[in-house]
């Protein structure tokens, strides 16, 4: 770690933080932290908290990855994005979601869940980590969710799920991180 990183962290980590809850809404909180720090003017942060999420990384017995494409109202855009969710209470398991997850999205039931890493989606601002799963031995099922009307479930090859995201067809974060961890692994 550099040395400005690492006398920052230490700075905040003595420092007196006041901290207040700005919005809560269903799946988003909003917490307001304002720092001081002496001899400092105090510093105001929002950081966005959700409920721990879930990716996973599908493969199909030929070898290709599932994907699913699904409009976002965030971004005003179809998205095409692996199978992810959050865990629906306190109590699911990371693993348990993703199984979940991936029957709703896509149809399909893991017989293989791995733990394959994880990522945060904007540590700037928000608190959000996603547990990547890479899914093995998928066999076919029926689509369990309410809202898979809106899910168009697309399978690609690796060199095609590639070319995805070098022409910028896939720019969802954790699809491009859980799919180069794919891509790449041994």
């Amino acid at each position: 770690m550099g040395k400005n990183a690492e006398a920052r962290k230490h700075l905040e980590e003595k420092a007196r933080v006041e901290t207040r809850w700005v919005f809560e809404g269903k799946y988003l909180k909003v917490r307001e932290d304002i720092i001081h720090i002496p001899q400092e003017s105090p510093k105001i942060w929002n950081i966005a908290v959700t409920p721990k999420a879930v990716a996973v990384i599908p493969i199909d017995s030929q070898g290709r990855l599932i994907l699913v494409e699904q409009w976002r109202r965030a971004i005003g855009k179809i998205s095409l994005e692996l199978p992810a969710g959050m865990l629906d209470h306190p109590d699911e398991s990371p693993l348990d979601c993703a199984q979940r997850e991936l029957q709703e999205e896509t149809g399909f039931k893991a017989g293989s869940l791995i733990p394959f890493g994880g990522c945060y989606t904007s540590p700037g601002t928000s608190a959000e980590y996603i547990h990547l799963f890479l899914a093995q031995n998928l066999t076919e099922g029926r689509l369990h969710a309410e809202d898979t009307a809106g899910i168009d479930v697309q399978a690609v090859t690796p060199a095609q799920a590639r070319r995805l995201i070098e022409h910028g067809k896939i720019s969802d974060a954790k699809t491009i991180v859980g799919m180069m961890r794919y891509l790449h692994h041994d």
